[in-house]
């Protein structure tokens, strides 16, 4: 299980104009990376990843133009200049994940879970959940967390998890 707990903000990205979050990205409470996100939430989305010794640049492309009521949206991570994984936003916390064998991530709730599926079909493989924080019995900071049933490569768990965490930091913008 994969786990990002909120970080420091990068001072150099993030200021009063463009807002930024952080995140520490854990397995097994140890850190194995940071996701950074920066921007205005409302118009662009860019992001930083760093998983051990490796750099990851994360991007939405908007692939419509603004005045038409539907902006398709393309959700890219990319290390330097080769793309490692691709989804596109549907709408309504909706969002299919290019790949040999493309998932889709499905909101539920009111941001609370994301469910993890193979787009084949519409069985969960896997769910992104929000967890609060509480004191008693035992303090802990509120995070997010990423299980699933299947083995699915360090990097494409990222991404979903970059996914997740960029669609709260937009919507809360």
């Amino acid at each position: 299980m994969l786990v990002l707990l909120p970080a420091a903000p990068a001072p150099e990205r993030s200021s009063f104009w463009a807002p930024g979050a952080a995140f520490s990205i854990r397995r097994a409470d140890v850190e194995i990376g940071r996701i950074d996100l920066s921007g205005r939430p409302k118009r662009d989305g860019d992001g930083k990843i760093r998983l051990g010794d490796r750099d990851f640049d994360c991007r939405i492309h908007v692939t419509g133009r603004a005045r038409l009521a539907y902006v398709p949206s393309r959700w890219l991570m990319s290390e330097g200049d080769v793309a490692l994984h691709a989804a596109v936003w549907e709408g309504n916390r909706k969002f299919l994940v290019e790949g040999p064998d493309p998932l889709r991530l499905v909101g539920r709730g009111f941001v609370t879970t994301f469910a993890i599926e193979r787009a084949a079909e519409a069985q969960p493989i896997g769910e992104i959940r929000w967890v609060r924080g509480r004191l008693l019995p035992k303090p802990s900071a509120q995070r997010i967390e990423l299980e699933t049933r299947i083995e699915l490569p360090e990097t494409l768990q990222v991404f979903l998890l970059w996914i997740a965490a960029q669609d709260e930091f937009r919507s809360s913008g």
